[in-house]
């Protein structure tokens, strides 16, 4: 279904248009944050954002839809999407929020019918990767949430729906899981997270449990996928990594961690770069909470979530250059000076670039324990389009 016609989509001008509102950044520049309306959308369940700031446009596109990814071959964005039985499913549909179809609903003797998502799309937009929880497994089913992934494995979808492979296969032990599957920018390659130690608040590094970076190598052999050589990265010893993906040049591995925190800083997740052949973790995002990192089309921009400069605790959308200098704000979605706050805290998740660069698609989440939240389209202003996409 398609919401672009339940209201009037403004366009990003990089002018004032309603309720300018000028605020000196940490850094000394001027950041502008321009708010322009309060949109009730009768399809969603919570209220809904068109805003417009200096450098992007934002508008929801789907309701009720998580974790994301945008094919850049066949241009369509995969998602998953709770549905009424309680679990998780793989769904796709058109960048206009169009021709929504489940990947992975109705086949209980293919895949377990159990949480199913965080797609990502192999390159030939032929593939789908996800994570499927277990069938039988000690623990909560709620722990195998998409956004929490364990107890799960990883499995490949052909883009219909027809053919399923399994992937993984981890130990049902209650401590095994995985998360954010992501291809290599040639399709030759396969990385995502894997838990393997159970969280433990009063431990340093440990609040999320400890997770290790895996890389694969990914072919299709005449009986379907086939992984080898796989390896396991832990850059800053053993604590959380969460997966992001490989540059175009497959040297370096994006990936969030709190391999630098300690108990009395639970949640100040940075952004990190490491060499697969080697070499310490750069450090690219640092003020408080980062994650959700994705390298733009081009390689030379990086998209991320932050709660820098957010005292609400919610969470925008981020864009540095790849060496983490150049950080620029792209939306605001959680200042109270703005005329279209909610009054809440909106966290700005996953989030996946269009192949030309001049969009990126978000889940933005309006209940973060239920993981609950809405796909939001962000249109950027042309200068910074140029710079992600050409």
């Amino acid at each position: 279904m398609s919401l672009r016609g339940v209201y009037s989509r403004p366009e990003p001008s990089g002018r004032a248009i309603h309720g300018l509102n000028r605020r000196r950044g940490r850094r000394g520049r001027s950041i502008t944050r321009l708010g322009v309306a309060l949109v009730t959308l009768i399809h969603l369940p919570v209220p809904a954002l068109a805003q417009v700031f200096d450098a992007a446009v934002a508008y929801p596109i789907a309701q009720s839809a998580g974790r994301v990814d945008w094919s850049a071959s066949n241009k369509l964005i995969a998602y998953d999407r709770k549905g009424a039985d309680g679990y998780y499913d793989v769904y796709v549909m058109q960048p206009d929020g169009g021709s929504e179809r489940c990947i992975t609903c109705g086949n209980p003797w293919v895949i377990p019918q159990r949480h199913n998502g965080n797609p990502a799309w192999h390159p030939s937009g032929e593939f789908l990767v996800f994570q499927a929880e277990k069938r039988l497994h000690p623990g909560f089913s709620f722990e195998a949430q998409p956004g929490f992934g364990r107890h799960s494995d990883l499995w490949m979808a052909t883009e219909d729906g027809q053919h399923f492979y399994q992937l993984t296969n981890g130990p049902a032990n209650g401590t095994h899981g995985v998360l954010h599957p992501q291809f290599s920018h040639d399709g030759t390659r396969l990385t995502w997270s894997e838990m393997y130690e159970l969280p433990n608040p009063f431990v340093d590094k440990k609040f999320f449990g400890f997770w290790k970076l895996k890389v694969a190598d990914f072919s299709m052999g005449p009986d379907g996928p086939e992984l080898s050589n796989i390896r396991e990265y832990q850059p800053g010893g053993p604590a959380f990594y969460e997966n992001h993906g490989l540059s175009n040049d497959n040297r370096n591995l994006l990936f969030t961690s709190n391999l630098h925190t300690t108990v009395r800083q639970l949640f100040d997740n940075d952004i990190y770069a490491v060499e697969l052949e080697g070499g310490e973790p750069v450090r690219l995002a640092a003020a408080r909470y980062n994650e959700h990192a994705h390298y733009s089309p081009n390689g030379k921009k990086i998209a991320w979530m932050t709660n820098a400069e957010n005292w609400s605790g919610g969470t925008d959308l981020w864009v540095m250059n790849t060496d983490g200098t150049d950080k620029m704000r792209l939306t605001d979605f959680n200042s109270p000076g703005n005329v279209a706050y909610l009054g809440q805290r909106l966290v700005v998740a996953d989030n996946a670039w269009s192949a030309d660069g001049t969009s990126i698609v978000a889940y933005v989440q309006t209940d973060v324990f239920n993981q609950i939240g809405l796909l939001v389209m962000i249109e950027l202003a042309p200068d910074i389009a140029r710079s992600a996409g050409e």
